[in-house]
């Protein structure tokens, strides 16, 4: 069981951790919640009856584990809001700057999206989970994650929009 906990881990640790970051963005907090992921993965794995694959297991374990502590500690992660301590800035060369400021609207964008609406863009687009894997880890049928990634992907293009038009205008005058 060790050995195949190990490998589980070595397997899936960067896409747990991954997935954990650009829900929390922040290193520690995706670290602490990382561990206690696979604490509950080393733990189940007498459980775990290969009814999907281990990613999927383990993301649906670190959604689950993500929700838990974002409802008791950090409720804003699951706000439509960006916290501002999530788009850090800088000083750099103009080009530089320039990219921060993109990656800084995408992040923005992003992050006005639901706890939902990141955890399916992110399992869909990032780790390219198709859609029997997501409605596995989402509790969903098929049906429904095709449905909320497409409302989800035209709600971030409408606040990215909304957010690049507002800085170019600004930018104009």
């Amino acid at each position: 069981m060790k050995l195949q906990f190990e490998r589980i881990y070595q397997e899936q640790k960067n896409s747990v951790y991954g997935y954990l970051y650009y829900m929390t963005k922040n290193h520690q907090t995706a670290e602490d919640l990382s561990q206690e992921t696979f604490l509950k993965v080393y733990l189940g794995m007498k459980k775990f009856k290969e009814e999907c694959s281990e990613k999927t297991w383990c993301l649906t374990i670190a959604r689950n584990t993500f929700l838990s502590f974002a409802r008791k500690k950090r409720p804003e992660l699951l706000c439509e809001e960006c916290p501002e301590q999530m788009l850090p800035f800088e000083n750099m060369p103009e080009e530089k700057i320039i990219e921060q400021e993109n990656r800084e609207e995408i992040a923005a964008a992003f992050f006005a999206l639901n706890a939902d609406d990141r955890t399916i863009l992110l399992l869909r687009d990032y780790e390219r989970l198709s859609y029997a894997e997501i409605a596995g880890i989402m509790g969903l049928s098929e049906a429904v994650i095709k449905v909320r990634i497409y409302r989800a992907r035209g709600r971030y293009r409408k606040v990215y929009g909304t957010n690049h038009t507002a800085a170019g205008k600004s930018e104009v005058r």
